[in-house]
């Protein structure tokens, strides 16, 4: 199940309106997933280092989509995996437009790797950022390819 919402993301309000206003809510409704046996992943669009630990708190087991700078996120995946990653397992972080769009396979297989690694201790499934609408098949394949891959 997936919780969260972009307008509790760190883009629009501060950690401590965050821990005020969402993250009771959180605990009550993911302790209500849990109960029925649903693993919850947390949904933040792209605005989340400032929140991971509050993540944590709110008892979700994954946060998503690790969107990096570039893309428009703050994520810094290895950062996120050293602070959490032992709490939380992470999904996305792939940057889509220079992977899929403008790259080539060689690229793609660099990137998915370079992410793989930002999680040491596991925990990481590779997925685009967002949504994409154009890329080369070559790159989709390669992506596919290099992600299958990266196993712990």
């Amino acid at each position: 199940m997936v919780t969260g919402r972009g307008a509790g993301s760190s883009a629009v309000v501060s950690p401590d309106l965050h821990r005020e206003f969402c993250l009771p809510y959180d605990v009550r409704q993911h302790a209500a997933l849990h109960e029925h046996g649903t693993h919850v992943v947390y949904h933040l669009c792209g605005g989340l280092m400032p929140l991971l630990e509050i993540v944590v708190q709110n008892g979700a087991d994954g946060l998503e989509t690790m969107t990096p700078p570039v893309m428009g996120g703050d994520c810094d995946l290895r950062e996120a995996s050293r602070r959490v990653g032992d709490k939380l397992f992470f999904i996305g972080g792939f940057d889509q437009n220079a992977g899929f769009e403008q790259g080539n396979p060689a690229l793609v297989r660099r990137m998915v790797r370079d992410l793989f690694e930002s999680c040491p201790q596991g925990g990481y499934i590779c997925s685009p950022s967002d949504h994409f609408f154009f890329g080369d098949p070559e790159n989709l394949h390669a992506f596919v390819a290099a992600c299958a891959a990266c196993t712990y």
